[in-house]
């Protein structure tokens, strides 16, 4: 099971991607290797993750419908039976598929169901046996975030940072003009590692983290199974390198490479 969070220190309205948005994308990139995922929705805070997912594919993405919301209504177990009768299935363009299990968009119910799913975190370990698992925890860490972590065999934790590339696009053209502008920020993919808030130990900081990659700016829409411009394709790309490390049987986050792309 990957979790993906953001760093502790890292403001949710702050520079980088969105942990949801980038858990979409290492779904995909995973069910066109071939692989059948299972990408959970523990967001806390209301983020809506299935509604901008519908928005980029222009899907109709209820989680009225389907999702957490009526996978705790049923009170059934959470087990692979049950659980793929409330997922949306997402398109994916490859072999493999990609089962949504979205969390409701309001805050309230958000932090319900997160906690509903760290209370079966065991059981959502599970689910690996039979299908990849890929949990998506947004925004700024609550206690649930701990539990689902510490069932997690891997984690990836995003981070913005400020970039060290020239600026691209229009602004590089503008430069020529005497325009000066900064460079763009990047998002710092981290090691999650065995270092987990709520397992008895200290929790590391993002310097402190190991480095896996870095992503350049790419649009939210992109990331999430919309229109790909040519500017997003490499940013793109370096996603998919890490998760195509990630997918490895014997492959760990502390076995990555630095360097997976801006």
């Amino acid at each position: 099971m990957l979790a993906v969070s953001i760093a502790e220190t890292q403001r949710p309205d702050g520079p980088g991607l969105d942990a949801g948005a980038f858990a979409v994308r290492v779904a995909r990139s995973w069910a066109q290797a071939g692989r059948d995922v299972l990408l959970v929705d523990a967001d806390a805070h209301g983020a809506g993750l299935a509604r901008r997912i519908g928005g980029a594919c222009r899907l109709a993405l209820d989680p009225a419908r389907r999702g957490l919301p009526t996978l705790i209504a049923s009170r059934a177990h959470l087990c692979a039976e049950t659980v793929a009768g409330h997922c949306w299935q997402l398109p994916t363009g490859g072999g493999g598929s990609v089962h949504l299990l979205g969390a409701p968009a309001h805050p309230q119910g958000a932090r319900r169901s997160a906690a509903w799913l760290a209370e079966r975190s065991t059981h959502l370990g599970a689910l690996g046996s039979c299908r990849a698992v890929v949990v998506s925890m947004p925004g700024s860490f609550v206690d649930a975030y701990g539990a689902l972590s510490a069932a997690a065999t891997h984690r990836v934790v995003l981070a913005g940072a400020p970039g060290t590339a020239p600026p691209g696009g229009v602004r590089a053209v503008l430069s020529a003009f005497r325009f000066r502008f900064g460079p763009d920020p990047v998002t710092l993919l981290l090691d999650g590692g065995n270092d987990v808030r709520g397992s008895g130990g200290g929790i590391t900081t993002a310097a402190e983290r190991r480095v896996l990659g870095w992503v350049g700016p790419v649009r939210e829409a992109a990331l999430l199974g919309g229109r790909v411009r040519r500017r997003d394709r490499a940013r793109l790309a370096a996603v998919d390198a890490v998760a195509a490390r990630l997918c490895e049987p014997s492959g760990s986050a502390s076995a990555l490479v630095t360097g997976a792309g801006r």
